[in-house]
């Protein structure tokens, strides 16, 4: 029995540890941006089961498809600027930077999830003056949003290793503007009114991303661009980077490669 229970003990032992190392993270992310990543994970799990009681279909997949993305992938881009922004010495920005996000990602989860209740498209609809005007004002918040982001990345470049080495400092700084520049990309989509280059959007794709597999899809390079922001700092923790020339090459190659996507994209052709 004693091997048992110093084995016992000795795992309730490591099992604190790990909750205080927790709570102490969770302590030093931003409270707003942490507070609105758990409420997106929250709605995350209402869209699901939303999808499992409605089947009502639009251009060939359930309607709550597109909420349940968006929903995981506000959740992660809000956990990952919570961790991010408190690293910028400026209160205010950080401030300022975590409310506007929270505000304009929320305001785009309600548009999505409105049109999709009422069994509408919230992106390129601009069939009646209202749903011309969720989806202009949806815009509007994502671009205000991303030319922010660029202005803190922009920061990032004045901001001197403290608590981050410099690895991960250039990590921080060349992921946020590869995200800020293929967010812009969505503008693009949207100037076109369709994500699909080659034929009309809709049908069948991949599974849950639904990427078409039979045309050019933008959305893979928007995709893989906006999650540079957790990619490129994932390869340095990872692999225990501790170096800056190692950085620069990983992220130059992120970029050059997501920008192969969105020329293939262009071209019509499927990535799969």
């Amino acid at each position: 029995m004693q091997p048992f229970l110093a084995a016992a003990l000795h795992s309730i032992y490591e099992t604190k540890l790990m909750a205080m190392a927790y709570l102490r993270f969770t302590q030093t992310l931003n409270p707003v941006l942490l507070n609105t990543g758990l409420l997106h994970l929250i709605l995350l799990f209402v869209f699901i089961i939303a999808s499992a009681c409605d089947h009502r279909q639009l251009l060939g997949i359930n309607l709550w498809v597109k909420p349940i993305k968006f929903a995981l992938s506000i959740a992660i881009y809000c956990f990952t600027w919570a961790w991010i922004i408190g690293y910028l010495p400026s209160l205010a920005t950080q401030r300022n930077f975590a409310w506007f996000t929270a505000v304009a990602l929320t305001f785009e989860m309600a548009a999505i999830a409105s049109q999709a209740a009422l069994g509408r498209s919230s992106h390129f609809n601009v069939g009646t003056p209202y749903n011309s005007i969720v989806f202009a004002l949806m815009g509007v918040f994502i671009v205000l949003q991303t030319l922010f982001a660029l202005y803190v990345g922009i920061l990032f470049f004045g901001v001197t290793p403290g608590a981050l080495n410099p690895a991960m400092l250039w990590a921080i700084r060349l992921a946020i503007i590869t995200a800020c520049i293929f967010a812009f990309q969505g503008g693009y989509m949207a100037s076109k009114l369709s994500h699909t280059v080659g034929a009309a959007d809709g049908g069948a794709g991949l599974p849950l991303l639904n990427w078409s597999r039979r045309a050019g899809d933008l959305r893979v390079a928007h995709f893989m661009g906006l999650h540079a922001l957790q990619i490129i700092p994932l390869f340095v923790v990872l692999l225990g980077i501790s170096s800056v020339a190692p950085v620069i090459w990983f992220s130059g190659s992120y970029f050059l490669l997501t920008s192969a996507l969105f020329y293939q994209a262009l071209q019509g052709h499927p990535v799969f």
